[in-house]
């Protein structure tokens, strides 16, 4: 990411003026031609060193993910892009408990009880496993028509191979194709009525494999604003965008609804009341969307209110509260050394119920050392956790990259480094 930031310069009082330096330049690109986007953002050496390269991933340099650089410009809602598509039809669920509080149904369910994700037998969910991208793959396959297949045979590879119970799908969408984008492989669900059969049609997928459970991620979308925070509008802010989403996917139990990515910036806090703000109504929407289609409430993670997603604090002293705060959980990003843990998530875990949504090896910031340390705190403290990300080129990538910076339908998924640490982790029982 912008490594500087991984320093979290307000909690730790260190590079907050070279982090400022940083967000301007970046955000200076962006403002200057193409629109600041995930795949074209890499770095040489040091964290100061950036450079930009043109269309899809270039084969050379090593590529950054999405959140690494300031969200697109694109998040800024200006001018038409269209007419929202009609509703995608849900079949009916029976509600069990029609209390103020429903009771997910099924096996394959989770929900929250205070600072614990449990299952629906009661017993605390431990869940663990990989972030994986969605068709649009960071980027690499914009240029081309869209393959479900492709995502399913990753989805395979994750769950039978390396054994993970814990998928959160990142959807990525644009507002323009930018020249070079294909036309069927870029808009968002509010604009693109195949994509949103096909977001479907995954999470669909995911709940045949048994025991595992689905995160659908809001990663990169033009309703998220230029500091990656939610944007209110009923047309086509990230609240609609949502009632969409859960509209499509209410009858899926085993998928949880992660709002959007990473919030950026507040690192004074300052920020914090206005991204709850807009958190919570975005899970009002979800929740009336539930409502409206007679469904319990799905888990709705809401990511921390800066930092790249790495503030929690707030929400220790201010939870959410719509709906009673009912199937809410805490999301935070960690690629930190282990100096910085108990900061992020250990303190809170004995008060609020917190997934670690991307943590990864990073140059500079964090070690694959840290990494096995995170696993190790994370089982201990039973928080579920989730590596970054099952890509070739999406760093830090777990299996390797042979595509010469091409898309990578069928290209073998063998494990780097960090796959393969990842993997071998996962053949050990929690």
């Amino acid at each position: 990411m912008r490594l500087q930031l991984q320093l979290m310069c307000t909690l730790f009082a260190v590079g907050c003026a070279e982090v400022d330096a940083l967000e301007d330049g970046l955000d200076g690109v962006a403002e200057a031609g193409r629109p600041a986007d995930p795949s074209t953002r890499s770095f040489e050496g040091s964290p100061q060193r950036w450079k930009t390269s043109g269309g899809v991933m270039a084969p050379g340099g090593s590529s950054v993910r999405p959140h690494d650089v300031a969200q697109s410009l694109e998040g800024r809602l200006t001018g038409s892009r269209g007419t929202p598509d009609a509703a995608v039809a849900v079949p009916p669920v029976t509600v069990v408990d029609a209390g103020t509080v429903p009771v997910p149904i099924g096996s394959n369910s989770l929900r929250v009880v205070g600072n614990r994700i449990v299952k629906a037998d009661g017993t605390r969910w431990h869940g663990r496993g990989a972030n994986l991208n969605d068709m649009r793959s960071c980027n690499a396959c914009t240029a081309g028509a869209p393959s479900v297949a492709e995502v399913k045979r990753r989805i395979d590879e994750l769950v039978d191979v390396w054994k993970v119970n814990f998928i959160r799908l990142d959807l990525e969408s644009y507002a323009q194709s930018d020249g070079y984008r294909h036309a069927s492989n870029y808009q968002s669900v509010l604009y693109d009525p195949q994509y949103l059969a096909d977001v479907r049609e995954l999470v669909r997928y995911i709940g045949t494999k048994p025991g595992v459970q689905v995160l659908v991620s809001l990663w990169h979308d033009p309703s998220i604003d230029a500091l990656g925070r939610p944007t209110i509008n009923s047309t086509v802010g990230t609240d609609a965008t949502w009632r969409k989403l859960a509209q499509a996917l209410a009858d899926q139990p085993h998928a949880m609804f992660g709002i959007i990515n990473e919030p950026q910036a507040n690192y004074d806090g300052s920020a914090d009341a206005l991204v709850h703000s807009l958190m919570s109504q975005v899970v009002r929407a979800i929740r009336e969307t539930e409502e409206a289609a007679n469904v319990p409430y799905h888990i709705v993670t809401v990511q921390g209110t800066g930092g790249w997603a790495r503030r929690l604090d707030y929400y220790a002293t201010h939870p959410i509260t719509e709906r009673g705060g009912a199937n809410v959980a805490y999301e935070v990003h960690v690629y930190d050394p282990v100096a910085n843990f108990n900061t992020l998530f250990e303190r809170f875990a004995s008060t609020l119920p917190i997934i670690i949504g991307e943590f990864g090896p990073m140059t500079g910031s964090m070690t694959q050392a840290d990494c096995t340390t995170l696993m190790d705190r994370a089982q201990a403290l039973e928080i579920p956790h989730l590596a970054w990300t099952f890509h070739m080129r999406c760093a830090p990538s777990l299996f390797v990259d042979t595509t010469n910076g091409g898309c990578g339908l069928g290209t073998p998924l063998t494990p780097t480094a960090w796959g393969n640490q990842l993997k071998a982790r996962l053949a050990t029982p929690w």
